[in-house]
C-alpha cells in the first residue's frame, strides 16, 4: 500500500464537494477515513453523483476501473494522484 501526501487545498475541495452532493448529511472536518455508506445519503448513486462532481471540480476523467473502485475520500484521492492532480 502506498502512502500519499495531499494538500489541504485538494482536502478542502472534496469537502466542499461532499457538502454540495450531500446537503443533508452533517459532513465531518476530518473526511480522510471518510467511506461510501458513512453518510446517510452516500449509497451508490450517492457515490456515481459525488465522482461526477470530484471530476468537475477538479477537472479530470477517471477511467471505468477507477470509478468502480472508488468507495472512499482516500481511494478519491489516490485517484487524483495517479490522474496527476
Amino acid at each position: 500500500m502506498r502512502i500519499f501526501m495531499h494538500s489541504s487545498e485538494q482536502i478542502n475541495k472534496i469537502h466542499q464537494v461532499l457538502q454540495e452532493v450531500f446537503p443533508n448529511d452533517q459532513i465531518p472536518d476530518d473526511i480522510k477515513n471518510l467511506v461510501m455508506g458513512d453518510l446517510a445519503s452516500w449509497d451508490s448513486l450517492g457515490n456515481f453523483n459525488l465522482i461526477l462532481a470530484v471530476e468537475t471540480e477538479f477537472d479530470v476523467r477517471f477511467s471505468m476501473d477507477e470509478i468502480s473502485e472508488i468507495k472512499s475520500v482516500i481511494e478519491i484521492l489516490e485517484a487524483l494522484d495517479a490522474n496527476g492532480v
